[in-house]
């Protein structure tokens, strides 16, 4: 090699290391019909992950070890029902709590859900590979854990839903969150005066039973001392008061029966407004033989007693 090619080579070298100067390589060009891969990471949602909550089991038929206070030594009535309210809010809004942090958790699960399926929008101008793996199933397989899977499906059991065949995670949410949702203490209230003659009837005594709940096996509870012939219910028995209201609340959330209720105060939530008792007691039809006259009553007793007052927000 010249001394003159040595120097150049040099040149280039130093040049390089100094001034970060080299040669450029020429790609070929792409034809505009190709595609553009873009290997772009798509992240688990960045909503924190909530322990589903489960609430103790509510069982009928126990040993009825804690009576309530006797309503009935109290001759006054306004004095009366404010002993009735004072003592009956505490547990009416202790059950409501539970259910809002159950239903918190279904709404933190369906955010993280459409979260995924936000960012899983994009694959379709990715690889056809990579929006494969964005198909709704798999959407719900990357944002949702196989134990919150199972406790899913545990609440489903808990509040009396099954799922149709094929449905999707969303889907099964959409239908548990009319179900997983609080009662007015307006129309607990209402109904507990009601059936307990404001805590004054033998089964609220004796029974912790302030719903007049029936339960249809030998031993779950009282047998009435007026039953039809034919008929063969007892009068639930819990083992307190408290224990009561939460059965009669996931009752009203459960039970077929209360359908159309259910699904007034889900169109209020879709709305984000506010749901009142007297307007969900229109649903509480097949809770009496006595039908609308039974939900007149209900809706009187929570005007004249301005029962309405006592209901708390929640926001969950």
């Amino acid at each position: 090699m010249s001394p003159l090619h040595l120097l150049v080579c040099v040149t280039i070298i130093l040049s390089s290391a100094v001034f970060g100067i080299a040669p450029q390589i020429k790609t070929p060009d792409l034809p505009p019909s190709a595609p553009v891969v873009a290997l772009v990471a798509v992240d688990a949602p960045a909503l924190p992950v909530i322990t589903p909550y489960h609430p103790r089991p509510v069982r009928l038929g126990g040993a009825s070890d804690y009576a309530p206070p006797e309503f009935a030594l109290l001759r006054d009535t306004s004095a009366r029902k404010r002993a009735f309210y004072a003592y009956m809010l505490p547990m009416i809004y202790a059950a409501n709590a539970e259910i809002t942090f159950e239903r918190q958790w279904l709404l933190n699960l369906s955010a993280r859900l459409q979260e995924a399926q936000r960012l899983g929008a994009a694959a379709p101008r990715m690889t056809d590979v990579s929006a494969t793996l964005f198909k709704s199933k798999g959407i719900e397989r990357k944002a949702i854990e196989s134990k919150e899977l199972a406790a899913l499906t545990r609440m489903e059991r808990r509040y009396r839903q099954k799922p149709k065949r094929g449905a999707t995670v969303e889907d099964r949410l959409e239908q548990l969150l009319l179900r997983v949702d609080v009662v007015p203490a307006s129309l607990v209230l209402a109904q507990a005066a009601k059936e307990s003659g404001w805590g004054r009837s033998r089964f609220a005594r004796e029974g912790n039973n302030f719903f007049g709940i029936w339960c249809f096996y030998k031993g779950c509870g009282m047998t009435p001392e007026r039953r039809d012939n034919g008929r063969f219910h007892e009068v639930a028995m819990f083992d307190t008061v408290e224990e009561g209201v939460r059965y009669y609340i996931r009752t009203i959330n459960s039970h077929i029966a209360y359908d159309g209720l259910r699904e007034t105060r889900g169109i209020a939530r879709q709305q984000d407004e506010p749901f009142a008792g007297e307007e969900l007691a229109s649903g509480l039809l097949r809770y009496s033989e006595r039908g609308l006259m039974y939900v007149n009553e209900i809706q009187s007793m929570i005007r004249y007693n301005q029962l309405q007052r006592f209901t708390r927000e929640w926001r969950a």
